[in-house]
Formats: structure tokens, C-alpha cells, sequence
């Protein structure tokens, strides 16, 4: 019998819910309505759309938006440093007088030429650890150095805003657990792709409602205490809920075929998911992704390597998808960000330690592209943290702020959102229209 990848998604999210012709980019953001965060397509209105793709691992940030104009470059990178070339293919592509795109990033470029994208320099936690586990813990709860939050930020808006008519699939995540921004009490589907077809089997007999109704009417045969049988009929309740959503979701996927070629990998294949739930359901609210593997302490290379595979993989499959999206990109923003950046120097391994300041990229129609935002102070030792790393100008939760506020009208300083931090969503005037 062949598995496909839809019966995969499908024992997949159920397991995970009961255990807790499109336009060009340029083309679609001519068609943003500044007016409001809800545009008007096809008829209906939409929900706007958060999705978040974070770079595990400490993503560099120094040669995917390259300070070519700074002399201490290439002298700090002597094996892995980047520059003008007569080969398009090997050859940085400038933005400003200042920044350049690697070449594998050309995709973005192109966004960021069509105003549909900004750089944040510069931007991370002031915390300063350098573990990785610490790092995205911190990043993910939005409360740096208190380990005492234990919901994830996205968690955290999803059960602040809640109600009684919440769409099945307002939140969403594609990959087999859910990251720690998604965790918490607000329930979140996740969704692995591996085979699972005989526990779908066993679920789906275990959780249809007549087979719930009848566990139920024999808790009550049983001699099992009033707190046993609550909670095995809210597993039950869980089973029956995880299925209607997955319903949902197949009925979302089945027979999906963009116009737009994404690439063949697991991040391509998230996003083209992810585009078919945008098109034809306009209730998605918050996705998040995981791209792990951007911990490059050997042989980062510079036009080659896996730093360069990795950032072309992200590169093509972002574009394909805000090219699948068309007008749904005026009301769709991608945050991609990574734990922390790497040192300015390369190591003796050819490649780069744990830093601190790095990168994050907004994208989307709602951004005001085509602009580098953040402080930058150079490469010079004396202007570095610690004498090695970017610094941190910008904390990451202006921008987390920045993105709730002018995309669903969240104040986070009114819910008191951030423990022990008051956010300032103006500070990078990121979006096209803010409030």
C-alpha cells in the first residue's frame, strides 16, 4: 500500500493534537489597500497572515547582507569573504553603497528591489549567552534570562485574542513538534511528515463521534473517580477537535498545484503547503517553521559550501511563495530571524563561532520595503561587543511588537505582553502604515 504525504500530515497532527495564476510580487503590492490590515480579495475578507521561519543555529548575518564597503571585511574573512565579480553567479549583488546580497540570496534581493523586503541589522537579544538552547529559548518566549515563561510569545497572542468562533486552522505549523513559540495553552496543530497510516487508523476509530459518544456513555459504567473520567473525555474532545482540523487542512491540500515551481525540499515543500491554506482559506492567522543547520563552525564557505546550499534553499523557496501567494501578499508578512549572529572573524576551521548581534528579514506587502533598517556601526574591533561581534542595536521584541501591532491591531504594552520589557513598535518604522 503507498503512503502518501497527506495521510502522513494527517496521523501526524492528530497525534500531535491529542497528546497536548498568481501575480508577481511586484505586481500584488500595487494592490495593497494601506487603509486596513484586512484587504478585500476575491470577495472576502482576510485574515491576516503571520509566518515565522526561524534559522536554528546562529545564521550568519555579515555574509548574507555583506558590508562590502568596510575595509575590515575581507581582512577579518581573508577564506570566506565575499566580493565583486565578473561571474554573476560568484559575485555579490549591492544594495546600497554600503550592502550587498550574496549571490545565493539573489531571490531576496530581487524582493528587496520590488520594496517587498527590509533587512533589520544588527537586531537579537542583549542577553549575553552564547547557547544555542538558551539563545532560542529566550528568543521564542520573548522574556531573555527568565526561565520562569514557559509559553512561547505566538502562544501567548493566539490565547490573548481567542474566542468563541476561532477558525480550526488559525494557527498552524508544518514539521513534527511544535517549535517553543507555538507551545503552550492555545492549541496548535503540528505536522510531521513521516508514515503513520496504522495510528491514523487506530485514531480515527477511537475519536469519530459516535465512537466518543459511546467511550463517554461508558465512563459512566465504570468505576473509574469523576477526575479519570474528565479527563479521558477531554481527550476525547481533543481527538474529535484534531480531526475536524485536519479534515480542514487535507480538504486545503488535496490536488494543490502552483503555477509558481518551488524548490524540492522540506522548507519549499512547508511553504507551498502553507500557500494552497493561504489561497483557499483565508483563515490562517500565525505558521511557523524551523530550518535547522545554520551552526557553521567549519567550512562555511563563501560561494560555495553549505552555508551557500542552505541560504540558496531559503532564498528560492520565500520567493516561490510570495509569487504563489499573488494579492495575498498584501496582507501576509515572513519573519525570519536565527537565535544570535556569528563572530566577525573567521575561525581556523574556515568558518565562524557563536556572536551575538545578527539579522532578521521582514517581508511581505504590509512591510516598507526596500529600506536597511537598524544601527550599524562598522567592523572596527572598538565599535564590536566584546571586541568580536556585532552588537545588539536593536531587541527583538520591538519588532515581534512592531508586527503585532500593525498587523492584528495588538498593543502588546497595553496586555503587558513582554515580562519586564516595554516594547517600542515605532522605533524601526517597519511597516507602510503604522498605528
Amino acid at each position: 500500500m503507498t503512503t502518501t504525504r497527506r495521510d502522513f500530515i494527517k496521523a501526524s497532527a492528530l497525534l500531535s493534537a491529542a497528546t497536548a495564476g498568481a501575480l508577481s510580487p511586484i505586481a500584488a503590492v500595487r494592490a495593497f489597500a494601506q487603509s486596513s490590515t484586512l484587504a478585500l480579495i476575491n470577495g472576502c475578507k482576510e485574515t491576516p497572515t503571520l509566518i515565522t521561519i526561524f534559522l536554528r543555529g546562529g545564521a550568519d548575518p555579515i555574509n548574507t547582507i555583506i558590508p562590502y564597503s568596510d575595509k575590515f571585511y575581507s581582512r577579518l574573512r581573508p577564506t570566506i569573504a565575499l566580493s565583486h565579480s565578473e561571474d554573476p553567479k560568484t559575485s555579490i549583488l549591492p544594495i546600497s553603497q554600503h550592502f550587498a546580497f550574496h549571490p545565493a540570496a539573489k531571490p531576496l534581493a530581487q524582493l528587496y528591489n520590488q520594496k517587498l523586503l527590509a533587512p533589520i541589522l544588527c537586531v537579537g537579544s542583549k542577553h549575553p549567552t552564547r547557547s544555542h538552547f538558551d539563545a532560542q529559548d529566550f528568543m521564542e518566549r520573548a522574556a531573555p534570562g527568565i526561565k520562569t515563561i514557559h509559553e512561547g510569545w505566538l502562544n501567548r497572542f493566539l490565547e490573548l485574542t481567542k474566542t468563541s468562533s476561532d477558525h480550526p486552522l488559525r494557527a498552524l505549523c508544518m514539521q513534527p513538534i511544535l517549535p517553543r513559540t507555538l507551545r503552550g495553552q492555545y492549541p496548535v496543530i503540528a505536522v510531521p511528515d513521516y508514515n503513520a497510516t496504522q495510528s491514523i487508523k487506530t485514531f480515527e476509530e477511537l475519536y469519530t463521534c459516535d465512537e466518543g459518544l459511546q467511550i463517554s456513555k461508558n465512563n459512566s459504567q465504570t468505576s473509574l473517580d469523576s477526575d479519570a473520567i474528565n479527563n479521558r473525555n477531554k481527550i476525547i474532545k481533543a481527538g474529535s477537535l484534531a480531526i475536524d482540523r485536519i479534515q480542514s487542512l487535507n480538504k486545503l491540500l488535496q490536488n494543490y498545484n502552483p503555477n509558481i515551481p518551488y524548490p524540492n525540499t522540506n522548507l519549499g515543500n512547508q511553504l507551498k503547503d502553507l500557500a494552497a491554506v493561504i489561497k483557499r482559506d483565508q483563515h490562517l492567522q500565525i505558521a511557523s517553521i524551523d530550518y535547522n543547520g545554520w551552526d557553521h563552525h567549519t567550512y562555511q564557505g563563501s560561494t560555495q559550501g553549505v552555508f551557500t546550499n542552505m541560504l540558496t534553499n531559503l532564498s528560492s523557496s520565500i520567493y516561490s511563495f510570495v509569487s504563489d501567494l499573488g494579492p495575498h501578499i498584501n496582507n501576509t508578512v515572513i519573519l525570519v530571524m536565527s537565535e544570535f549572529g556569528r563572530t566577525v572573524k573567521e575561525n581556523g576551521n574556515n568558518g565562524t563561532d557563536h556572536g551575538h548581534g545578527g539579522y532578521m528579514f521582514a517581508i511581505g506587502g504590509p512591510i516598507s520595503g526596500k529600506q536597511i533598517l537598524g544601527k550599524w556601526t562598522g567592523l572596527d574591533r572598538r565599535n564590536l561587543y566584546q571586541s568580536r561581534d556585532l552588537p545588539v542595536y536593536t531587541d527583538f521584541r520591538d519588532v515581534f511588537s512592531s508586527v503585532l501591532q500593525n498587523l492584528f491591531n495588538f498593543d502588546t504594552d497595553k496586555h503587558n505582553f513582554f515580562p519586564e520589557y516595554d516594547a517600542d513598535p515605532s522605533i524601526l518604522k517597519l511597516f507602510k502604515r503604522t498605528t
